[in-house]
């Protein structure tokens, strides 16, 4: 029904945002990632999903289309919600996830809050053919393993406190200067030295 929703950002919070527009206030709900790119802007574009349920209307709302299509795809996974999907695109970058999916790399997917072994291994089994033919690029067990490190410390970075794109600007630039196979300890020690 709504493909985008352009306005006025009337008040936001890491999981909601409101956008006043022709006199009309949207309650959307955001992945964390999209907060992010709003948080210092009066006004946004927001592409969207309208979720009709029995008891409830919602409107979930990204920054960018591969968002909303991942969040899309995520819904046709069996036991897999829009708060999941949400937690999804909150813990981790498009590219970074289906890097993980193509690779068939469950562990990865477990540092997401509220996935488990089953439902990374489901994830995995009923989208990894469809990312392929989405995203052709396919990813080397060596890249699986050193993308596995840098999401570890980008997460330790977050638990300490920093927000997501500090901990991954700083990181990036940890591992461009250090071997990322030394192990996370070594690269999180480099990121900190870095903000």
């Amino acid at each position: 029904m709504f493909d985008f929703i352009h306005g006025k950002i009337v008040h936001k919070t890491p999981t909601t945002a409101t956008i006043e527009t022709n006199g009309i206030g949207y309650r959307i709900h955001i992945p964390l990632s999209t907060f992010e790119k709003i948080s210092n802007k009066e006004s946004t574009k927001l592409y969207t999903k309208l979720s009709i349920r029995d008891d409830e209307i919602k409107i979930y709302g990204f920054s960018s289309l591969e968002e909303r299509d991942l969040f899309n795809l995520l819904l046709s996974v069996n036991s897999v919600g829009p708060n999941m999907a949400l937690t999804i695109l909150s813990s981790s970058s498009v590219s970074q996830f289906e890097k993980y999916v193509v690779a068939n790399d469950p562990k990865s997917l477990q540092h997401i809050k509220g996935i488990g072994k089953k439902t990374a291994e489901r994830i995995i089994l009923e989208l990894k053919e469809t990312i392929k033919r989405i995203s052709p690029e396919t990813v080397s067990s060596a890249e699986t393993a050193k993308m596995a490190i840098v999401s570890d410390a980008i997460m330790a970075m977050v638990s300490l406190g920093y927000t997501r794109p500090e901990a991954e600007k700083a990181v990036s630039s940890a591992s461009g200067n250090i071997d990322v196979s030394d192990g996370v300890e070594v690269l999180i020690k480099e990121a900190l030295s870095r903000v």
